[in-house]
């Protein structure tokens, strides 16, 4: 199909280039400015260019793209995409490469959802077409032009027929026309300047039909385009901040910050001229260093105020921080940092040369407050504020160089904990990186060792699968598992049913290489809400096929951190005792599955739950062996775990297992086994939690026998 002829679009883009450069009112330089007209506007070379200026892009960078020509959605798409017909644009071959083209889908994810500072967009076209809805389906395209960027603005016109779009007596497009007379002065405001806001509000009033499409958002209203010449003075006035000297609290919500929030960490965590990328000394690189860089700053600095005769101390800082050039400034702080430490998240100081420090305290002591203090960042990023401050401090807190995808996650949770519901692809996101913080973590088995008199007789019982972050460490990453719990359900039950899924994978590798014959029972932990949930049960039963694992084998301990309770806005059909042992019942029978409770003495872990449950066995918290009346405890746990078989009701009693014992505990073996627990989980073995599963030598079963018997 061929394309009819425009005769002004080229004349369009002329004018607008030479009203933005115009020497008394423009606010572009020429060097900043690519021009393609004619043949020259291949969609390959205008693609190419958009993307270099976004990987070269920063917080305060300003990318405008305007467009005069045709615009086309194939008869084919099933979408409201349309193309931007340029020279070289091959219609007939859109439909076996349909990237071939200038999109306003690669616009929108490409361009202006990746740049990192504030974007807009025009568009002046007529559409082309012979099909019979064309009209209405190009105007339903500009109508559904959305992006999730909250610094990008647009305004779009696309209407039927070259004679609409063109006008003879202009000499131009129409929205051109009114576009280029809103930058002369028609929209200008009281002191002369034309924002892209006003801008695109001009041309709206003007009875375009369709009426253009104007998406005006932060940073529109208020980015000049154009602007009369102005005095030294007047330019740092313009520049400068509203109060100089005063401070002024950072301001919130999240609505309109999400993609703010999205490209800062991608300049935290990915950028590629990231400085601890930069660096051959990876873990020494200076976190001032990189919350400089992310926000593109002047400088930073971790100073410490107080009361004292040192008001002021500069803790850690960049090269370009000039204490004595900053003190009124960090004096002004001073006051408001000590008085304000645990009510406002961080504030902004400035004085009348157009300097803006941010302020974020990291910790106090008494009357000493550590700030992490921020010298004129990109003004887009600290127009974010109170969120901007919450991101920092949770940084600050975080191990950003030793493990940055946990640090990224903690920086989300401080904003979900900070403001609640997040905008939803801000949610999406921290799920998608939660996911891959579960996913990184491994499994590893600790043995439950079962006591006896005979060293002959000790032996290991079975294996609990515990997460780590690596091999090194020993501790359980509980700051990554309880983030789960501020984020709710859907968190629960994804951390669950990765990490059981890990755990019954790695045990069957493990138990393949066990040195003895049979596969010993492994316990795995699980909250109450995700026993609750279908898709993690089908995620055990899913595991525990692939592995080839009888589900005897498996026993999933009730986590202490829950409550067995409804949800908010949740409904039980009994009461929550009740409800819930039911729903193990029924998941005994049709799993084959046992459960358990864990950490018994401590969190929910109650008699009740002990006693009303259908469990199989009972772990103790480490905890009751420091308790003054641990004995009593004990002897009351042993006797609630023969209960049921004492009365008939079951063929034996439950196990009873004490976890966390050590060389240091005050209750002894012996003092456990004349109790009747005969099972003890802990480091007092000898044989430590890893990824492989070993046997008890001859020396430490010798030595446990010893410590039953209670030898000397």
């Amino acid at each position: 199909m061929r394309v009819p002829a425009l005769r002004y679009a080229e004349d369009d883009v002329e004018a607008v280039r030479g009203v933005l450069l115009d020497e008394e009112i423009g606010t572009f330089d020429d060097a900043d400015i690519r021009t393609y007209v004619g043949a020259q506007a291949t969609w390959r070379e205008i693609k190419a260019e958009l993307r270099d200026m976004v990987l070269d892009s920063g917080p305060s960078d300003v990318l405008l793209v305007y467009f005069a020509g045709h615009a086309l959605v194939p008869e084919w798409s099933t979408q409201l995409d349309a193309y931007l017909v340029t020279a070289d644009l091959d219609q007939d071959g859109l439909r076996r490469e349909p990237d071939n083209g200038l999109r306003m889908s690669f616009l929108k994810r490409d361009v202006f959802e990746a740049f990192a500072g504030t974007s807009f967009l025009v568009l002046d076209c007529c559409h082309t077409g012979d099909y019979l809805d064309a009209d209405l389906r190009h105007t339903e395209t500009m109508q559904t032009y959305r992006t999730r960027v909250d610094r990008h603005s647009a305004l779009l016109a696309c209407r039927n027929g070259v004679a609409a779009r063109e006008d003879e007596w202009y000499g131009h497009g129409v929205l051109t026309h009114h576009l280029l007379t809103a930058l002369r002065g028609g929209a200008a405001d009281g002191r002369g300047r034309v924002s892209f806001g006003q801008m695109a509000a001009f041309v709206a009033e003007q009875g375009l039909e369709p009426a253009p499409v104007q998406l005006v958002h932060r940073w529109g209203p208020t980015t000049v385009l154009v602007q009369p010449p102005t005095s030294r003075h007047e330019r740092r006035l313009q520049g400068a901040p509203a109060n100089p000297g005063t401070t002024r609290p950072c301001k919130s919500p999240l609505e309109e910050q999400s993609s703010s929030i999205v490209q800062l960490l991608g300049r935290i965590f990915r950028s590629a001229s990231h400085p601890v990328r930069d660096s051959p000394q990876r873990r020494r690189a200076e976190r001032v260093e990189i919350v400089q860089h992310a926000l593109a700053a002047s400088s930073v600095a971790v100073v410490e105020f107080s009361d004292s005769a040192t008001p002021v101390r500069v803790v850690d800082c960049t090269a370009r921080f000039d204490k004595e050039e900053l003190r009124p400034l960090l004096e002004l702080s001073s006051a408001d940092a000590i008085r304000y430490r645990t009510s406002m998240p961080g504030h902004i100081v400035s004085n009348d040369a157009g300097t803006r420090m941010l302020c974020v305290p990291i910790s106090h002591e008494d009357e000493r407050i550590l700030t992490l203090t921020v010298v004129d960042p990109a003004v887009a990023l600290l127009d974010m504020g109170e969120p901007l401050a919450v991101m920092l401090r949770a940084l600050w807190d975080s191990d950003l160089l030793g493990d940055p995808l946990q640090a990224e996650m903690q920086v989300m949770t401080a904003l979900r904990v900070a403001f609640g519901r997040l905008p939803l692809n801000l949610y999406e996101y921290a799920f998608s990186l939660y996911q891959k913080l579960v996913d990184s973590m491994i499994m590893v088995f600790q043995p439950v060792v079962e006591l006896d008199q005979r060293a002959a007789g000790v032996s290991i019982h079975s294996f609990e699968a515990l997460a780590r972050r690596s091999d090194q460490e020993l501790r359980a990453p509980i700051a990554a598992l309880q983030m789960a719990y501020v984020w709710g359900d859907r968190f629960i039950v994804e951390r669950d049913s990765l990490l059981v899924a890990k755990s019954i994978h790695s045990y069957a590798g493990a138990d393949a290489e066990a040195p003895w014959h049979g596969t010993k029972p492994l316990s795995v932990n699980v909250a109450v809400r995700s026993l609750l949930s279908d898709s993690y049960l089908q995620q055990v039963s899913r595991a525990l096929t692939e592995a080839a694992m009888h589900p005897r084998t498996l026993m999933l301990e009730i986590s202490e951190q829950d409550a067995i309770q409804p949800g908010p806005g949740e409904r039980w059909p009994q009461e929550p005792l009740l409800y819930f042992h039911r729903r193990l019942t029924e998941l005994s029978r049709k799993l084959r599955i046992s459960f358990a409770v864990d950490d018994f003495g401590v969190g929910y872990a109650s008699l009740a739950r002990m006693a009303e449950l259908p469990l199989t066995q009972i772990k103790v918290d480490r905890a009751v062996l420091h308790h003054p009346m641990a004995l009593e405890e004990l002897a009351l746990v042993a006797r609630v775990s023969r209960h049921a078989s004492d009365l008939g009701h079951a063929p034996t009693p439950r196990t009873v297992i004490v976890e966390g014992f050590d060389d240091d505990a005050p209750v002894t073996l012996k003092q456990l086994y004349e109790l009747g627990i005969h099972y003890v989980q802990g480091f007092f073995s000898g044989a430590v939690a890893s990824t492989s599963l070993h046997p008890l030598d001859q020396a430490a079963r010798a030595r446990i026998a010893g410590l039953v018997r209670g030898d000397g």
